[in-house]
């Protein structure tokens, strides 16, 4: 499974990036390719959820690895043979943090949906970009 990814630096503390990653249901609030999300509950391992993307495409989500103020892993459905396996962490650099995204294809598509996730993570950059911002205003 090949992973694409991106990441991008950030004067923000780790516990500032986790306050804003760490809560789907306001995703929408700041990273423009997410029309809306909703989880059951607090993030954490298991947890399950709906996210719709700007495209109007509405995915079933599912949590997993989660690690407070580090980063967690989701998993999407995508088209019939695959799953986007998407890697978000959180590394403490100096006073700030290194904010990283990620994603692979598993599944028996995945060969073939390989320029895809390529293609998906040059998206991130605009992300982490938001991100960062979003995480540097938290007070």
């Amino acid at each position: 499974m090949k992973t694409y990814g991106v990441s991008r630096s950030t004067t923000a503390s780790p516990e500032r990036v986790w306050r804003v990653w760490s809560d789907p249901n306001n995703w929408s609030r700041w990273n423009s390719g997410i029309k809306a999300a909703q989880v059951d509950g607090p993030l954490g391992n298991g947890v399950k959820g709906k996210m719709t993307t700007n495209r109007d495409t509405t995915h079933d989500v599912t949590f997993s690895n989660v690690v407070e103020g580090r980063g967690f892993t989701m998993t999407m459905d995508g088209p019939p043979g695959a799953t986007f396996v998407f890697t978000c962490e959180i590394t403490p650099d100096g006073t700030g943090s290194t904010i990283a995204q990620n994603v692979a294809i598993s599944g028996p598509m995945a060969i073939l949906l390989g320029p895809m996730a390529k293609q998906m993570s040059k998206h991130f950059i605009p992300v982490l970009d938001d991100l960062s911002r979003t995480a540097e205003a938290v007070p």
